[in-house]
């Protein structure tokens, strides 16, 4: 008789997300929800009552996760205003439908990073129930922003140190998995400066501390230098964004990017459609960067990446022009434009996006003990990283959720 509770899958290659060497002709055995093993199919011995099946000349690898979306929010084209103007239950219908093209997708882990009054617990509790499909989500609820600042209407405005504090511990109350703070301005909001800090070191610092004492990581926007500088010195678990604006350009800074990789912290390029793929003339939303940055923050990148920088790929989903299932876009642009290693920017959206959101221990890698979220794609990523885009089978905790393209609702 068949173990209902285990089964196999083997393959060609199998990837498992640490950046170690392709396990060729392998077999990944999972018990329940969990990874029970990964190894070659020539050593590993399947109990009999083990059902398995061979995927044959595809790939396995984790799950990818995105460690930078906004779940309730459209990703249209003018995807700001279209998220301002929309309802709450408009939007929580939006992350209902997010939800579902981030499972067909690949997507197995989200971060969302900015809602409306505390609406993403709600879509993340009903898909942790079962309510809704849906891939696992950690929530930061309403960001921390000043006055008038980046996402205002959207967030906890906050001026002094105390009333940060207060944010803080709020936030905590109301159940989020993380913090979100607005360290500068940004695209999305009329007035607010993406080159100028929202708040000065005491802020950073009185954020980083509270939000740290109470177990929970920060994951702070920044797009000016001297707001990247201030996150920097304050400690913040990830640095968002990160494009090193000043004086109406990019200005790569080398002291900090070297003090980013001394203190270990984190750079999640969050990076939406606006920056690689659509033009000017695509964008209705007239907030948008100024074309004649593009080519310079992708040599910033470049130049991160060979200074040793931990970096997250990530999409900033819901951003203008950018859906949820655009992630494997951004990763071949990286590969294919930018110039970063495949195995560099497969590991960015697996096993250090797990490590971004403190999840390292139980998502991320293929490895025993983990939970089993892993994607049986067409092709090789290794080789054409747009096999991303080809999820034949997406496994989220030992269920199978996707399968060529269709949704499983049971």
């Amino acid at each position: 008789m068949t173990n209902a509770n285990q089964w196999a899958v083997k393959a060609d290659r199998i990837i498992d997300g640490t950046i170690g060497p392709v396990l060729n002709d392998g077999v990944v055995v999972v018990d329940g929800d969990r990874i029970a093993s990964v190894g070659p199919q020539s050593t590993t011995v399947l109990p009999r009552d083990v059902y398995a099946f061979d995927a044959g000349n595809r790939t396995i690898m984790p799950g990818m996760i995105d460690a930078h979306v906004h779940m309730l929010s459209t990703g249209g084209n003018s995807g700001g205003d279209e998220s301002r103007a929309m309802s709450d239950h408009q939007a929580i219908l939006q992350g209902a439908q997010n939800s579902l093209m981030a499972l067909k997708s690949g997507l197995t882990t989200v971060r969302d990073c900015g809602d409306r009054n505390f609406l993403s617990l709600t879509l993340r509790d009903s898909i942790a129930s079962g309510q809704i499909p849906g891939p696992r989500m950690l929530c930061s609820g309403p960001v921390i922003t000043s006055t008038a600042g980046q996402l205002w209407w959207n967030s906890i405005e906050c001026d002094t140190t105390d009333e940060l504090r207060h944010a803080v511990r709020t936030l905590v109350k109301n159940g989020v998995d993380f913090i979100k703070m607005m360290g500068s301005g940004g695209n999305a909001t009329p007035g607010s400066n993406p080159e100028a800090s929202q708040y000065d070191a005491e802020g950073y610092y009185a954020v980083a501390e509270d939000a740290h004492r109470m177990g929970k990581k920060v994951a702070v926007h920044v797009h000016g230098v001297e707001a990247i500088r201030m996150a920097v010195d304050a400690g913040m678990d990830t640095l968002e964004h990160v494009p090193f604006r000043a004086d109406g350009t990019i200005k790569y800074n080398d002291q900090i990017v070297q003090d980013i990789v001394d203190k270990g912290l984190i750079v999640s390029l969050a990076m939406p459609a606006t920056w690689y793929r659509l033009t000017e003339e695509d964008m209705r939303d007239t907030r948008a960067h100024p074309g004649h940055l593009w080519e310079t923050r992708y040599d910033s990148i470049r130049r991160m990446h060979a200074a040793g920088v931990k970096l997250v790929v990530s999409s900033d989903q819901g951003s203008t022009g950018t859906r949820i299932d655009e992630l494997p876009l951004l990763a071949a642009f990286l590969v294919n434009d930018v110039g970063l290693p495949a195995a560099d920017v497969i590991y960015g959206m697996t096993g250090l996006s797990a490590e971004a959101l403190g999840m390292e221990d139980q998502i991320g890698t293929l490895e025993p003990g983990k939970l089993a979220d892993i994607l049986i794609l067409d092709g090789d990523p290794l080789a054409d990283i747009g096999a991303l885009k080809n999820v034949q089978k997406g496994i989220l905790g030992g269920q199978t959720v996707a399968s060529e393209g269709a949704i499983n609702l049971h």
